[in-house]
């Protein structure tokens, strides 16, 4: 079973159970990355179980802005080259939010400080010439940056993505020693709803063949070869409400798991 990441964005306090008036156990700090089950509702709350250490369960409040539920993703585009980086120093005093650290190129004076540069990228489509790219620079003196990539079908996780459209990065992991930034604008499929995406293609291939083979029966296909394209925009019709309606029946499914 795939595991499902929780980004805690603020301190939380854990309660042995899904009540107000539960133990608190402990408190997770911003930045942990937590594993979770599902989400529960009681008593017009919400709740997320968490796995802890030693096998143990805890709950959280779903509050605004806690926490980011981590996404699992496959890259879609032919290549990505994002970055980590971390600070020369210990000092907690000296640490920097994202957009003091990295800038456009030509923004830092190269007679004030040493400057390091790093450029991100995401290849969608080499031939075509489809890429997005930016070179940033930061004070090289302050932290030491190391590339990352990734290529089409690498598996990883975002562990944040912010909807502030001024902010171009999201944070990534695949725990396996990639761990970093990309450009938002990078391209991926969710594979917590590829099932829904191969069970479309599945039936509107059987439903294309279905009419086909219909038409075929009937004679129809004899007197007019448009009848293939009309059994195509129906096939592909079909898989539309198709997606509707499990996206409709997993919702539903979602709210019955919450009372449970």
């Amino acid at each position: 079973m795939k595991k499902r990441y929780l980004k805690i964005l603020q301190a939380l306090p854990v309660y042995a159970d899904h009540e107000n008036n539960a133990k608190k156990i402990l408190t997770l700090i911003p930045q942990e990355l937590i594993p979770f089950n599902r989400e529960k509702r009681r008593n017009g709350i919400n709740w997320m179980e968490i796995y802890l250490e030693n096998d143990k369960i805890g709950y959280i409040k779903k509050l605004p802005g806690a926490f980011y539920k981590c996404e699992q993703v496959s890259l879609d585009d032919e290549s990505v080259k994002g970055f980590s980086y971390s600070y020369r120093t210990d000092n907690t005093e000296e640490q920097l939010p994202m957009d003091r650290l990295f800038f456009p190129q030509g923004y830092l004076n190269p007679d004030k400080e040493q400057i390091g540069t790093i450029k991100l990228e995401c290849i969608e489509k080499a031939e075509e010439n489809k890429m997005s790219y930016i070179d940033l620079e930061y004070p090289a003196a302050l932290i030491d940056v190391e590339e990352i990539r990734f290529r089409k079908g690498d598996k990883f996780y975002i562990t944040h993505k912010s909807d502030d459209k001024h902010d171009i990065f999201m944070e990534v992991d695949n725990f396996l020693g990639k761990q970093g930034f990309l450009l938002k604008k990078t391209n991926t499929s969710n594979l917590e709803d590829k099932w829904m995406y191969s069970i479309s293609i599945t039936i509107a291939i059987l439903t294309v063949l279905g009419i086909f083979l219909g038409f075929l029966a009937n004679g129809w296909i004899v007197v007019s070869g448009l009848m293939i394209l009309v059994g195509i925009v129906v096939a592909f019709i079909f898989v539309f409400v198709l997606q509707i309606i499990l996206m409709i029946l997993k919702g539903i499914f979602n709210q019955i798991r919450k009372r449970f």
